[in-house]
């Protein structure tokens, strides 16, 4: 557009100073060493205005050549880019139906002129993972990576995901302790320290993680309390071997969970397995008066004590809880009582009959030399359980 307005002003020019110059058409001299030319201004001017509409031509036919060269790298480049989509479709479809060295192929053919080589190569990595070729899945995320550098965290995370997956904890661990230490408060980070450590069954770092996890989101309260349920009682069993590993551990658990009847009670059964009795005796009782549990009352039968007095008193109090009637009959059997235990036991095999309280009547008509009785309770006691 400048350059016709240039043309144009020229014109006018021309037709307003022509009529004028041609009466005195002037001289131009132009020497260039040896050689000198000679013209009339009128005849310069014209032959300037010609030598500017022939670089006007040229450059115009100059840009019709090199437009249409790149109008030809333009076409070849998008059917290339469209035939790197088809391949990366292709590589899906292949994926989604099994077929995963094909799915391979395709992808890594596509990578180099799709728009999305980075997809290209994690969808390769998950297929070489597919296969059970880790060698070149980490192949495949190293190159992802060079595409682009400013996804290492991200390529990171999916890499030891998929060693997770594939069984791999110790590696995957050895990555996200690395990261943890720069984003100790990412989900997806927080979320596979959780996975490997669970794997590994490593509950004291599991124990440590879980606030994390609930304040990013990763677990609900109740989630929070499962988990640390899990961890703590499989703690209580790995330490069960003695007492002396044993107490320790539940001197560690926090307030609130050593008050929970489910770890009192799997607490409680691993002292009487290793022959404290008495101190299991003790807990469950504390607990019992603080907040009956039905979960307590059904395990206090299995101690063996000098004095079951203390629980016989405690129980006659409590008598209208869920399941506590029943735990003092066997409680009566125990410590000789058998007139009581009989009326107790008796009154609950009518109310509600178990395989226990059957085979507890069996024991109690065998104390008072009644076999056939006895026989006939732990028939039945056999039939309740299935037998």
């Amino acid at each position: 557009m400048i350059r016709l307005i240039l043309v144009v002003a020229v014109m006018v020019a021309g037709l307003m100073f022509g009529p004028e110059a041609s009466g005195n058409k002037g001289y131009v001299l132009i020497a260039l060493g040896n050689y000198t030319v000679e013209s009339s201004v009128t005849s310069a001017v014209i032959l300037a205005v010609l030598f500017y509409g022939a670089l006007l031509i040229l450059e115009w036919l100059l840009g019709r050549v090199f437009g249409l060269r790149r109008k030809t790298q333009g076409w070849f480049g998008t059917r290339r880019r469209r035939k790197a989509n088809q391949q990366t479709v292709n590589a899906t479809l292949a994926m989604a139906e099994g077929h995963y060295s094909q799915a391979e192929k395709l992808l890594l053919k596509g990578a180099d002129n799709s728009d999305t080589p980075l997809l290209n190569y994690l969808s390769a990595a998950r297929v070489a993972q597919a296969r059970g070729d880790d060698a070149r899945r980490d192949q495949y995320l190293q190159k992802a990576q060079e595409e682009n550098p400013k996804a290492e965290l991200a390529l990171t995370l999916i890499q030891t995901q998929l060693q997770i997956e594939q069984g791999q904890y110790d590696s995957a661990l050895g990555r996200l302790e690395s990261v943890y230490a720069l984003n100790p408060r990412h989900p997806m980070v927080l979320d596979q320290l959780r996975q490997v450590y669970l794997a590994r069954q490593d509950w004291a770092a599991l124990i440590d993680l879980a606030p994390a996890l609930r304040k990013v989101g990763k677990l609900t309260p109740q989630q929070e309390e499962d988990l640390l349920h899990q961890a703590w009682r499989a703690r209580l069993d790995a330490a069960s071997g003695a007492l002396e590993t044993l107490r320790p551990v539940w001197q560690a658990l926090p307030r609130k969970l050593r008050q929970d009847p489910a770890l009192l009670a799997s607490y409680g059964d691993r002292l009487r397995q290793l022959g404290a009795d008495s101190e299991a005796a003790e807990l469950w009782l504390e607990a019992l008066r603080k907040h009956p549990a039905p979960e307590l009352f059904s395990l206090l039968p299995k101690l063996k004590l000098n004095d079951y007095q203390p629980m016989l008193t405690l129980l006659k109090k409590m008598q209208d809880q869920p399941g506590a009637e029943a735990a003092l009959a066997r409680i009566y059997l125990l410590a000789g009582q058998l007139d009581e235990a009989q009326r107790l036991l008796e009154q609950e095999v009518q109310r509600a009959p178990s395989p226990v309280l059957c085979h507890a009547l069996g024991q109690l008509m065998d104390k008072r030399r009644l076999t056939n009785k006895a026989n006939e309770y732990y028939r039945q006691a056999l039939e309740l359980a299935g037998i």
